[in-house]
């Protein structure tokens, strides 16, 4: 199934229970659209969410409201059912937002073009973490609940962890004279992936941030802009040739190309019952792609998969347990804009409307 947008998709997410995903364009616009097995993509609501393109979108409150995070700096919480605004905050960022991820259940983080990471009480409706780790742009974010930290990537080249218990920074990596471009945990939180500009990835043993312990170098001549983890051991990947495939992670080998969009790809989501992987990328197209029977033919395969890692790993690393973040050293600042606001904004986040 796949749906003409109008406009290049930032960002795209599905319903935790329903058959509805989301998609943020370049122009501010947020859609929504239903999907089913047998029949195309149909819009249910259009929103102009932000006066400026919307980079990512997230269900919350189990789906009850979707938010949106902007290059103007504002984040918006909008209902599903009736497209009217409940929340919103214009001053999130001094910076555009450029990344926006689920924390738990009443928190979600957000990134800046200017290397901020904001953590947001969606009850309190507060501003809880801020964490100013990188110089350029957050390209991505995950996190890891059993210990309550907040990985995210860098344009500057290195790879932070946040602790959200002592709002302290952790850990961070040394420069990796590479963007680092998306970012998940693997083999049950021993593993942090990292894609790359150079279109390698790069993996870290959990603890051992300095350097990373392994490279996945023949994956792809460009750039690996977007991660998916479909489970522990496997990885789907979004390049900037438009390529979507299927990766496992130790041993390290493409497994198997799942599909294609003309231009870069932007954005991948699972939905809710894994049975459908939807993509975005800069042909504006919103694809959605049935993984149960793509998946069919991988079975029993992988060990006949092609690619080769750069080094052998191993989960004992010899390296020192890195809780220094001064150690780092840091790239240049790739994006500089200035949006004057203060932090006593942050107190009024998700006010009523």
């Amino acid at each position: 199934m796949e749906i003409d947008l109008g406009a290049n998709a930032f960002g795209i997410d599905f319903h935790p229970s329903q058959n509805l995903v989301a998609a943020g364009l370049i122009d501010g616009h947020l859609h929504l659209y239903r999907y089913d097995s047998d029949s195309s993509l149909v819009r249910e609501r259009k929103v102009r969410a932000h006066k400026e393109s919307c980079r990512a979108v997230r269900f919350i409150d189990d789906g009850q409201r979707v938010v949106t995070a902007s290059a103007d700096c504002s984040i918006l919480a909008t209902d599903v059912e009736t497209g009217t605004s409940v929340a919103h905050l214009e001053n999130a960022h001094e910076d555009a937002i450029n990344t926006l991820i689920n924390v738990t259940e009443t928190t979600i983080a957000s990134g800046d073009d200017n290397g901020c990471v904001k953590v947001w009480d969606t009850r309190q409706r507060s501003c809880s973490h801020e964490f100013n780790a990188h110089e350029d742009y957050i390209s991505d974010m995950t996190f890891a609940s059993d210990s309550m930290k907040l990985v995210a990537t860098s344009g500057d080249g290195t790879l932070s962890v946040c602790n959200l218990r002592t709002s302290k920074l952790q850990s961070q990596s040394e420069f990796s004279e590479d963007e680092l471009l998306s970012v998940v945990i693997m083999k049950n939180g021993r593993k942090v992936i990292s894609g790359t500009q150079n279109g390698n990835l790069l993996l870290y043993s959990w603890g051992f941030f300095k350097d990373c312990s392994d490279r996945f170098v023949d994956l792809s001549p460009n750039s690996v802009d977007t991660l998916l983890k479909l489970d522990e051991d496997r990885v789907i990947t979004g390049c900037d040739n438009g390529i979507l495939s299927l990766v496992g992670i130790l041993p390290n080998r493409i497994i198997q190309p799942i599909g294609a969009h003309d231009f870069p790809i932007e954005d991948l989501a699972l939905s809710h019952d894994n049975k459908f992987l939807g993509s975005t990328a800069h042909d504006s197209m919103l694809k959605l792609w049935n993984l149960e029977e793509i998946l069919e033919g991988s079975n029993g395969n992988s060990g006949n998969a092609s690619g080769a890692a750069g080094h052998s790993d191993s989960d004992n690393d010899g390296m020192d347990l890195d809780n220094d973040p001064s150690k780092s050293s840091k790239g240049t600042k790739r994006k500089t804009k200035s949006k004057s606001t203060t932090l006593d904004s942050t107190n009024n986040f998700f006010a009523d409307l």
